[in-house]
């Protein structure tokens, strides 16, 4: 008798010691982020990081800048994948994001990513990254881009390590 009451004493402990509270385990949840400050990376094709870092200023000027030899400037410099770095979004900016564009300076940038480029807002902070068409009068008066990306300043590594050129502008 003294076993059944000592093994019933344990089973109640137990069943007792088991029980959760779903209010206890609710509590201890951690909230969900939900900051719009958090962006979600954009996928990249393989050549984006393969890309050399240059100033917009930088490249306007190895066009211009080459006694007017702006067709050995695009043999030079276009057909290849830039990023400008660290961009100030400002109204001239994107004064014509509904048209499909930014501007970088006077490089005139068409935006695949276009939903993110139509939030922006003067003061952010950007990485654009694109391909180097050169000159073409009809669309900038100065260097028009295409497959141009939008990017959070610093949230994707480009150039990647080991990826990238040097920009050395020869005039």
């Amino acid at each position: 008798m003294v076993m059944v009451i000592s093994l019933l004493s344990v089973l109640l402990i137990l069943t007792n010691a088991c029980k959760t509270k779903p209010e206890a385990i609710l509590g201890q949840l951690p909230e969900p982020q939900t900051s719009t400050s958090q962006a979600i990376v954009p996928y990249l094709p393989p050549d984006y990081y393969e890309c050399t870092e240059v100033l917009p200023m930088d490249l306007e000027n190895a066009f211009y800048s080459n006694y007017g030899n702006t067709a050995g400037a695009g043999a030079m410099y276009g057909g290849r994948m830039y990023v400008f770095k660290n961009l100030i979004v400002d109204a001239f900016m994107i004064r014509e994001v509904d048209k499909g564009w930014l501007w970088a300076d006077l490089i005139n940038c068409p935006v695949l990513n276009l939903d993110a480029a139509k939030k922006l807002q003067p003061g952010e902070r950007i990485d654009i990254a694109g391909y180097c068409v050169g000159r073409d009068i009809t669309e900038s008066p100065g260097l028009v881009f295409r497959d141009c990306m939008v990017l959070q300043a610093g949230s994707v590594q480009l150039p990647a390590p080991g990826g990238g050129n040097t920009f050395a502008p020869v005039y």
